[in-house]
């Protein structure tokens, strides 16, 4: 189980988080929202020990910054908002997900050829294996960050606003795919989102930051009932029933 437990950023003598407090819950997706600059990605570059924090963040009551890197890299995967899409092909980008297993040789095993394979699969994209990374669609882009990630295996997955730079459409079946394939791994899997509808439908639990503070951290039904998001950012809540599905939706007017 990953714990933060009183975080604290500092930028200069300017907050940016402050005491912040939560586990995650296991094998569950959940999505963290916030305003711009409320802190959100601050907070995944601390779990990612990028940036300097009072408090602790421990994994299964270990510190996280107590464990060797390649430790971390087997347990936690961390897909940042925008990654450097060199021009290899979108195989060899998933198997960059293998790093942590290579020994000195750095040679990929058939076992990690295998699941590298299975991580293309499960992500849609096993056809674009010989297509260079860089001539992706942002949405392949994206299903090929996700299937570098499991094929990392870690039992923990960190994403940083996968579906930033999606249309609706495109970002409607990330969410689905990324759902579909946390569930069926029993991953335990953060996600930060823009857009709110979105969080509410995919997620199991929501964390909300406001100012670099946590003002909420439960279970989306809880989040639903006491009208955090509404209270957050001040919107107007309504819901569409689409088919059997009751689709909930966000307004500022």
């Amino acid at each position: 189980m990953l714990e933060i437990k009183d975080l604290n950023v500092v930028y200069g003598s300017v907050p940016v988080l402050q005491n912040i407090t939560f586990s995650l819950r296991p094998g569950e997706l959940t999505a963290l929202v916030g305003r711009n600059g409320s802190g959100k990605s601050t907070l995944l570059s601390c779990v990612n020990q990028r940036l300097k924090y009072t408090g602790t963040i421990e994994l299964d009551g270990k510190e996280l910054s107590l464990l060797p890197p390649r430790e971390r890299a087997k347990r936690i995967a961390i897909a940042p908002q925008s990654l450097p899409w060199p021009h290899i092909t979108a195989r060899e980008v998933a198997a960059f997900g293998r790093n942590p297993y290579l020994d000195f040789t750095g040679r990929l095993t058939r076992e990690d050829r295998e699941k590298v394979e299975a991580a293309l699969e499960r992500c849609g994209v096993l056809r674009l294996g010989e297509r260079y990374a860089d001539t992706l669609s942002g949405g392949e882009k994206q299903r090929l960050a996700l299937a570098m990630i499991l094929a990392q295996e870690a039992e923990i997955m960190l994403l940083d606003e996968p579906t930033a730079h999606m249309d609706q459409a495109s970002g409607t079946g990330f969410l689905k795919l990324l759902k579909q394939q946390q569930a069926t791994l029993g991953r335990t899997c953060l996600v930060i989102l823009h857009d709110l509808s979105q969080a509410v439908r995919y997620a199991d639990n929501l964390m909300v930051l406001d100012g670099g503070k946590l003002v909420f951290s439960g279970t989306r039904q809880q989040c639903l009932q006491e009208g955090i998001l509404e209270k957050t950012f001040h919107l107007r809540r309504f819901t569409v029933t689409d088919g059997e599905e009751a689709r909930i939706f966000f307004s500022a007017d």
